[in-house]
């Protein structure tokens, strides 16, 4: 009903203005004596709008405007209130209107011509748009607005190297966000030449990551990754000790892999350096779990339980505290083992329902590892959640 009102406040003055004006034009050569009149047209659309029914009421006023210098802004502020109402193709037309008028003058058709490319983006046609926003990339008033589309549209489609051109283009010199969304574009092309196998490619665009952003979290696991593919285990621990430095939070995504190095190197000491070390960093419970693993291993359950036990008054997890239980019920009698196990029980199910992952720009939760926010499509805010109920 709102919309409805401002449609007729937008629309009503310039209808009777036109109504009028055509009215007018239609009685020259009668007497003096003759009574101006609005247009036939302009009552149509009125009772249109009075019985409410608002898409034939738009349609007949839309019909009644003329482009000129005067009614640019309308039909403007009509397709961008179609468009944020859904109706993207009554906007499309109405700026596809505007365009074919030859009357208009440069400047208006360019505002034209983008607002038709913000229709087209809207309408899922990223072919049209791209064309469009091509164009407008070229003009200094609409640069920035077209460039931003641009990367947008290579966003979605995966065209990456098309993306790191348009966002070099868009900031330059990079600012630390453009930095940071590049080196994520390289990252994407290196994960593509992993799935073909491609480890001589992978390994060039995590050059190119690093040079944009040294302290890129996601080309260092990749790294690590391409050099734990072909064998080189020590290359691949370097990687991983360079990514406690850059942001420990993200060591558990690489724990498995890091403990197999390990394990191939036959070095379950310096594993065990390698955790403590990183515990005294800030390390979460998946580094408390991995260090308390090899201590089973090697010295018992009871010596995992006091360990783990001892750092959860420090860092208090369900995670660590499911794990405990694990760890008594195997050695409770029988009379305390029902309890355990229904703690366990309870326990697990807390886990199971929530989220791992916490986009730090707009709260966005998942359970599972997204390097964009598919909720504000930041690249690399979202990353594993902290405390109790997490790392």
């Amino acid at each position: 009903m709102n919309e409805l009102i401002f449609i007729f406040i937008l629309l009503l003055p310039i209808a009777w203005y036109f109504g009028f004006r055509n009215g007018k034009k239609r009685e020259v050569g009668k007497s003096s004596g003759r009574q101006h009149g609005l247009s036939k047209t302009y009552f149509t659309g009125l009772n249109y709008l009075l019985n409410e029914e608002s898409d034939k009421a738009i349609d007949t006023f839309v019909s009644m405007l003329e482009v000129d210098s005067e009614t640019v802004e309308t039909h403007l502020a009509l397709g961008n209130l179609f468009r944020k109402r859904g109706e993207v193709n009554r906007a499309i037309r109405i700026h596809q209107n505007l365009i074919a008028r030859p009357s208009l003058t440069s400047e208006d058709r360019k505002l034209a011509l983008l607002e038709l490319g913000y229709d087209y983006m809207g309408a899922g046609l990223l072919d049209r748009a791209e064309n469009i926003f091509k164009e407008l990339s070229g003009d200094f008033i609409h640069k920035n607005a077209s460039l931003s589309q641009l990367l947008v549209i290579y966003q979605q489609t995966k065209d990456w190297e098309k993306a790191i051109a348009t966002a070099a283009k868009l900031q330059y010199p990079m600012s630390e966000n453009t930095q940071n969304e590049i080196s994520h574009f390289y990252c994407e092309l290196a994960e593509e030449a992993l799935q073909k196998q491609s480890y001589r490619d992978a390994s060039g665009y995590m050059k190119k990551a690093f040079q944009v952003d040294p302290q890129c979290v996601r080309a260092t696991l990749i790294s690590a990754e391409v050099h734990y593919s072909k064998g080189r285990y020590k290359q691949a621990l370097k990687c991983y000790k360079d990514l406690t430095k850059q942001d420990i939070a993200f060591l558990p995504e690489a724990m498995d892999t890091l403990t197999n190095c390990y394990i191939q190197l036959n070095d379950k000491k310096g594993l065990l350096n390698f955790l403590s070390e990183a515990l005294s960093n800030g390390g979460g419970i998946s580094t408390i779990l991995a260090y308390a693993e090899i201590l089973q291993s090697q010295q018992g359950d009871k010596a995992a339980g006091t360990f783990i036990a001892s750092q959860m008054n420090q860092h208090p997890s369900l995670k660590g505290l499911l794990r405990l239980i694990e760890l008594h019920i195997e050695h409770a009698s029988e009379h305390a083992k029902p309890s355990l196990e229904m703690l366990h029980d309870i326990v697990s199910k807390l886990l199971k329902n929530k989220p791992i992952y916490h986009c730090e720009h707009c709260g966005f939760d998942s359970k599972t590892l997204f390097w964009q926010c598919p909720s504000c499509k930041c690249w690399g805010g979202v990353k594993p959640i902290q405390g109790i109920e997490g790392e």
